[in-house]
């Protein structure tokens, strides 16, 4: 099965920061997240996979693309939609897609044009004058007029009111139901990637430390649940953090498979819980 974005041994320094040895793969059909706390590299790796930002080294492919020999190519695979507004702010909605479009060989402006009415996007408006969430929703409204395969989207529920982002969640699944395109998901709310994430990388200090899936990466942890005295005296491996509580205390760990938690009570984490745990206890256990 052809990739539809393959990422070796990628670097980027960028300031005092920097992207070291990053490698990723996504075949066609999956929602993969990228997920991390602020600072840990997510949107450097995105404006470098894009070549907004010029990688120091390794390979980025689209498609089977090569970024460094066929950008052009590259690019009409992608379908985008960033954090911070990437189009022209004085132009009109319907004039950036007039004048963007021209960019991608198959790009539709009858779909665009009716993905504005079922978003609600006012064709007429100034870039600058719409909301953050309708500037996402412009994006999406052109990321999704130029059959594109690998959907890139950095952050984009940043600004939604809770209804479109809901409905956003939906319109990712429906990209990656018919198996032949996949979404490459930066974000912080992580429970969007609990109800539609297939993988999840964990980004720490510009590197991946963990690509797995999200199922996978649910049973991997545990939370064990006791009195401030069984907490502080449990003898089992691998425990990543400890937290006191007035009505609850636990012990966050990776799970052993020749431990036996079968006599405490336990609970499996959340991606929110797992990323805070580990930030909080250390990533010795990842």
């Amino acid at each position: 099965m052809k990739e539809l974005l393959h990422i070796e041994h990628l670097t980027k320094e960028l300031d005092s920061f920097y992207l070291e040895d990053v490698n990723l793969r996504l075949e066609p059909g999956y929602v993969q997240g990228l997920i991390g706390v602020n600072g840990t590299g997510k949107t450097t790796l995105i404006r470098t996979i894009l070549n907004i930002y010029e990688k120091d080294s390794g390979k980025v492919s689209v498609c089977g693309f090569l970024m460094d020999e066929d950008e052009m190519k590259a690019k009409d695979r992608i379908g985008v939609v960033l954090d911070k507004n990437m189009f022209e702010e004085d132009f009109s909605v319907i004039k950036n897609a007039e004048y963007f479009g021209k960019m991608y060989s198959k790009f539709d402006m009858e779909i665009f044009k009716e993905l504005c009415r079922r978003f609600q996007i006012p064709l007429q408006q100034k870039i600058r004058k719409l909301s953050t969430g309708f500037k996402i929703r412009f994006q999406l409204a052109f990321a999704l007029s130029h059959d594109a395969d690998l959907f890139i989207m950095d952050e984009p529920a940043s600004g939604l009111d809770p209804v479109f982002r809901k409905e956003l969640m939906g319109y990712i699944q429906e990209i990656v139901e018919d198996g032949t395109r996949s979404v490459l998901l930066s974000t912080h709310i992580t429970e969007d990637l609990d109800r539609i994430g297939d993988y999840v990388a964990l980004m720490k200090n510009g590197r991946i430390v963990l690509n797995t899936s999200v199922e996978e990466m649910k049973e991997r942890y545990l939370f064990i649940y006791g009195t401030k005295e069984e907490i502080e005296g449990l003898q089992v491996a691998n425990i990543i953090y400890k937290e006191y509580r007035e009505f609850q205390n636990y012990a966050f760990v990776k799970k052993e498979e020749t431990e036996d938690y079968s006599r405490y009570e336990t609970r499996r984490p959340l991606l929110d819980e797992i990323m805070f745990c580990l930030e909080k206890g250390g990533y010795e256990y990842v």
